[in-house]
């Protein structure tokens, strides 16, 4: 029986008291006990194209790579997880990171609170009914 737990973390609209609630129940004692294996996702949405060029689509497109790649290495940096863990993927949210839970094997996803809904209404539509809020690492343990 395969007790490693894996977590898949959504990096989108993370906050910085979320990264500390992370970082805290993954550092605690218990957590050190169990085997969890941390993995990063960020997802850049995909933007409309256009038949013609416009400049400043470019430009709009680069931002939003670069500020992904900022937010998974800094969420990476707090949480010492190895950039083979990061996922930096393009498409819509709900599609690809549950694509790439199924890829790794996911146990758990974790999201922010914005991103959460968006994730949950998917499950709801394809009628699976197995997410729980997750408060304390002793949680984890239990499922």
């Amino acid at each position: 029986m395969d007790t490693r737990k894996q977590v898949l973390i959504v990096t989108n609209a993370i906050t910085d008291n979320e990264v500390l609630q992370i970082q805290k129940a993954f550092n605690s004692e218990e957590a050190q006990k169990a085997e969890i294996k941390l993995s990063l996702v960020h997802v850049i949405p995909r933007l409309p194209t256009c038949y013609f060029n416009i400049p400043s689509m470019g430009v709009l497109i680069e931002k939003y790579y670069d500020e992904a790649k900022q937010s998974l290495t800094t969420v990476g940096k707090h949480l010492t997880i190895a950039k083979t863990d990061q996922w930096l993927i393009t498409g819509k949210i709900r599609t690809e990171v549950l694509r790439l839970a199924n890829k790794l094997g996911s146990s758990f996803i974790l999201a922010s609170a914005q991103q959460i809904q968006e994730l949950q209404r998917s499950l709801f539509f394809k009628n699976i009914h197995q997410y729980a809020m997750i408060k304390n690492i002793n949680q984890l343990k239990q499922l």
